[in-house]
């Protein structure tokens, strides 16, 4: 790759008067300006956005951590009026977010003007309903503020009862994923760079647990290892783990156990989308625990090792999400397969998705009727190669997140794969 299509990592988290870093005032006000571009180019006057990392792109909110998971509010962004509205509450956060976030003036409601209700409660049907209308009479209120109230009003999503007492309201409804997904499947450049400190996050879990695991360790030991190590270094909160170790990894389980690690065992490591500032990659990496590989242990992990490297050399700008479903790596038919993996009844899955922003976004391909999306510089897509054999070779899974350049692709998840690195001893 030619240097002239990296985007540089040239600072840290800190803030320095000598060297111009993220700057976070541009970017949020960048953010907000492609989000209006894409509106336009759906026709949609307003969108009720739930989802939390999209709130935080178009916000730069980051509050109610443990209501992320659920809808447990939303901003409404119209059309040509710069900045989201965001609700908070008077007496829990309204003032720290007042004074945190001051590029939000004007635009911070109180439940008074901007009621949210919790569709995930219990509630009786009469008061449920009466919660429902005074929102939606509320934001029909702020749409005729603005002009808009006349036009499309896209929902990512909501309750039954929102959407009605809404269209109640006259407001005609439309899907509100496709165009903000669209909107953030190109990075700015600022935004690569703050993939590339998530990934370096990773990279001290990765580190922690090469130095500090030993044999006998249980999975959930791993994530003791890492957890500390990873918050040490900036991360913001993570969305899973996936540790799986010997007779758990094939085929593959998305969770982890008490079971203790042993020696000749394959262990696999995903802290699935350590987030920083709102950015995060996809990251797998397999380790050997305590022991030389078998030369079917060989075999496992170096098909996988090329089914990577495969899909490294084709990424590029032009290349259509229909292009790699034809030449995505397939073991047994455009991918040599050894009689000895055969014997062991080899079993292999692959999957590509958009990352960045919010897991499982665009540009992306699960199957020949996902929509075709041509990949253009700035892109950023993972891939994840899961390889397994019954019987005590056991199951690798390495993921790398890319970015498209303007010849090929970047590499951001650099912690090396192209050898069986062994542990624990």
């Amino acid at each position: 790759m030619k240097a002239e299509d990296t985007v540089p990592l040239r600072f840290g988290q800190g803030n320095v008067d000598w060297q111009q870093r993220i700057n976070w005032e541009e970017l949020r006000k960048k953010r907000v300006a492609r989000a209006q571009q894409f509106m336009a180019k759906h026709g949609i006057g307003a969108a009720i956005i739930y989802g939390h990392d999209r709130r935080r792109y178009l916000s730069s909110v980051w509050n109610h951590p443990y209501g992320k998971h659920l809808p447990y509010n939303f901003v409404l962004l119209v059309r040509d009026a710069g900045f989201p509205y965001v609700p908070v509450r008077e007496e829990v956060d309204a003032g720290r977010v007042r004074e945190d976030c001051p590029w939000l003036e004007g635009r911070l409601l109180t439940e008074k003007e901007f009621f949210q209700p919790r569709p995930y409660r219990y509630q009786e049907p009469a008061a449920a309903k009466h919660m429902e209308d005074t929102t939606a009479t509320q934001v029909k209120a702020l749409l005729k503020k603005h002009g808009v109230a006349d036009m499309p009003v896209s929902i990512d999503y909501c309750s039954l009862n929102l959407s009605h007492a809404l269209a109640e309201q006259g407001l005609k409804l439309v899907d509100g994923n496709a165009w903000i997904d669209e909107c953030g499947m190109v990075k700015f450049d600022e935004e690569i760079v703050l993939m590339k400190m998530a990934a370096a996050i990773h990279e001290r879990g990765y580190g922690a647990l090469v130095k500090d695991f030993r044999v006998g360790m249980r999975e959930n030991d791993v994530q003791n290892i890492v957890a500390g190590v990873i918050y040490g270094a900036g991360a913001e909160y993570q969305e899973g783990w996936v540790i799986n170790a010997g007779d758990r990894g094939s085929p593959r389980s998305f969770n982890w156990s008490d079971r203790p690690i042993r020696p000749r065992e394959f262990l696999s490591a995903e802290f699935c989308h350590i987030n920083y500032c709102g950015y995060k990659v996809c990251y797998d990496r397999t380790f050997l625990v305590g022991a030389k590989p078998t030369e079917l242990q060989r075999e496992v992990y170096q098909t996988v090792v090329e089914m990577n490297d495969r899909v490294k050399a084709f990424l590029k700008p032009g290349i259509t999400t229909r292009d790699i479903a034809k030449l995505r790596p397939k073991p047994g038919e455009n991918l040599k397969t050894s009689a000895q993996i055969k014997k062991w009844r080899g079993t292999w899955s692959n999957h590509f998705a958009g990352m960045g922003i919010q897991w499982d976004s665009a540009p992306y391909f699960y199957g020949p009727d996902d929509a075709e999306i041509e990949l253009e510089r700035n892109m950023t897509i993972a891939y994840h190669a899961l390889f397994h054999v019954e019987g005590e070779a056991g199951g690798v899974a390495v993921e790398n997140t890319f970015r498209i350049t303007q010849t090929g692709c970047e590499i951001l998840t650099q912690w090396p794969y192209e050898e069986i690195q062994v542990i624990g001893l």
